[in-house]
């Protein structure tokens, strides 16, 4: 085993900022792999799944505006650090006939080439002339990050970036407002020169901290994974990191929406409406909250009463609570997270989970974390789009470390240059690293949720309907 540590060790925990604690867990989780999440049951209409009716909606709307009027500060956070290499997966190798045919009857829908030189060629050449152009080392797409590769072009001619349809997309909905991105450090002056240029200056940028690392077990010697000089390997944690990005930002409401995740501008508006019903339902929801902490802690008549009957829509844990366990139960961050249903073969998404105290949430799980019974029963799936509350009643930024659930780590099996290791990734950021928060989801239209995971689906004429 790898204890005693090496002395070249300790010089990479400093670095980190870690101490041997960090290293001695991150090597108990490795060898002992992930545990599949606690699931009870999937969360579905009318439990654990809000349907806003009419009425509802108006309210949320309103709220919505009550919140960009007052004091409050609000953000869109963006992780942007991956880079485009799986977008390209599909174009390496042989192509298979469905990519043929889709590159030779729409490549011409690609907004990054100009595929009039291929016209003339017959399917297959064609094809394989934008696949090759595609992946040629200059300008290097695959090479990118995702935010970096032009996803949209207009009739005018205008081609438009993720990073650029984001930050058009939240001035529309939160003017004055600024938008964060993470970034990978080597392409930030890039992306700061992109976004200046076209007029964009609200935005903010911060790069996965090396403090998040984490470490890679060989699966062949069942010892940390160490390259050829012996030096550990170190890995980005996942996005469960971006915590401790998240964690820095003071600000009172916090939107988040992965960088694939964009429109063209003439689907923005739509989509804007249902960002109002998810941060004016935050906002209420905050509203109520601090009014039953102020409550409690004056001793008003019933505060107990009402704050046990308010909770039992963010838990199922029906212990009897003193005055402070439930000012300890409301003082935390708040999520309203939408949720679409389901149309294909149901994975992850929104469940209600057991955690360690024996509370039971409703979290959002990943497909991998599930119980092999549990894989196929939710009826609705996590696009990613979630709007943060952030400060408690005092106006006080949390720390989210503190509402973290750190046991729910991932693991997953990986190729390192020819040899089998295991490698851990922190609590996902809206799984683990959000699972003691005050969670709320709310089903949204499927028509809000438009990723792009494939450069194929570039060419979806869908996306412009």
């Amino acid at each position: 085993m790898d204890k005693p540590w090496k002395e070249q060790d300790g010089r990479g925990f400093t670095k980190r900022q870690w101490d041997l604690d960090e290293a001695e867990r991150q090597h108990a989780q490795l060898t002992k792999g992930g545990v599949p999440v606690d699931a009870t049951t999937p969360c579905i209409h009318g439990d654990g799944i809000h349907m806003l009716n009419d009425e509802e909606k108006r309210l949320a709307t309103i709220a919505f505006s009550e919140l960009l009027t007052s004091n409050k500060k609000l953000t869109r956070f963006v992780p942007a650090s991956g880079a485009a290499s799986r977008m390209f997966a599909p174009l390496r190798g042989d192509l298979s006939p469905e990519v043929v045919e889709t590159l030779a009857v729409n490549g011409h829908r690609l907004p990054m080439l100009n595929t009039e030189a291929h016209a003339s060629l017959n399917p297959m050449d064609r094809a394989q002339a934008i696949a090759t152009e595609l992946l040629a080392p200059n300008p290097g797409w695959s090479k990118l990050p995702k935010g970096l590769i032009p996803f949209h072009r207009y009739p005018n001619g205008d081609v438009r970036t993720p990073f650029e349809e984001h930050a058009a997309e939240w001035q529309d909905l939160a003017p004055g407002q600024r938008i964060h991105f993470t970034v990978p450090e080597p392409h930030l002056n890039s992306i700061r020169i992109l976004l200046e240029n076209k007029g964009f200056d609200a935005i903010d940028f911060s790069i996965q901290s090396s403090e998040t690392d984490t470490l890679a077990l060989d699966l062949e010697s069942k010892e940390l994974a160490r390259d050829a000089q012996g030096q550990l390997l170190f890995r980005p944690g996942g996005h469960g990191a971006l915590l401790h990005n998240m964690n820095a930002i003071s600000d009172d409401f916090v939107f988040i929406r992965n960088i694939d995740n964009v429109v063209p501008q003439h689907r923005m508006a739509a989509r804007n409406e249902a960002q109002r019903l998810l941060g004016g339902e935050a906002y209420r929801l905050t509203q109520e909250r601090n009014a039953l902490v102020m409550s409690l802690r004056q001793e008003e008549l019933g505060s107990m009463e009402r704050a046990i009957a308010w909770l039992r829509g963010f838990s199922k844990d029906e212990r009897v609570h003193s005055r402070e366990q439930l000012l300890d139960a409301l003082n935390r961050p708040i999520r309203v997270a939408g949720m679409v249903p389901n149309e294909g073969d149901a994975g992850g998404g929104p469940f209600w989970i057991r955690l360690k105290g024996g509370a039971v949430v409703p979290a959002i799980v990943e497909g991998a974390e599930l119980k092999s019974g549990m894989l196929g029963k939710g009826t609705h799936f996590n696009p990613v789009d979630i709007c943060c509350s952030l400060t408690g009643q005092d106006g006080l930024a949390y720390d989210l470390n503190q509402f973290a659930a750190h046991e729910l780590f991932f693991t997953a099996e990986k190729d390192w240059n020819g040899r089998p290791i295991r490698i851990l990734e922190r609590p996902g950021l809206w799984n683990g690293a959000m699972a003691h928060w005050l969670t709320r989801f709310i089903e949204v239209s499927g028509d809000t949720f438009a990723p792009v995971k494939s450069v194929l689906d570039l060419m979806d004429i869908n996306r412009w309907k």
